[in-house]
């Protein structure tokens, strides 16, 4: 797999917290960083794929509004 290098600017406090998660669980920042970036775009997948199925699931029940489905959740 070909890789780049990043740079990136952190605060002292949160890049010694990092390091405190890296040593304990992840053996190098790059596999922090690598596990993270990983974990994001999975919950951004799982955050697309629920809004999709929400979208359809109100076409089918012929919701046009926030209004309506507050409506149907407080009934």
């Amino acid at each position: 797999m070909a890789t780049k290098t990043l740079n990136i600017a952190l605060d002292t406090v949160l890049l010694e917290q990092i390091d405190q998660a890296v040593k304990k669980d992840f053996g190098s920042r790059s596999e922090y960083f690598r596990r993270l970036a990983l974990a994001d775009l999975e919950r951004r997948a799982r955050w697309t794929d629920l809004m999709t199925a929400g979208r359809k699931v109100g076409e089918v029940m012929n919701i046009t509004s926030e209004e309506q489905v507050y409506d149907l959740l407080n009934d």
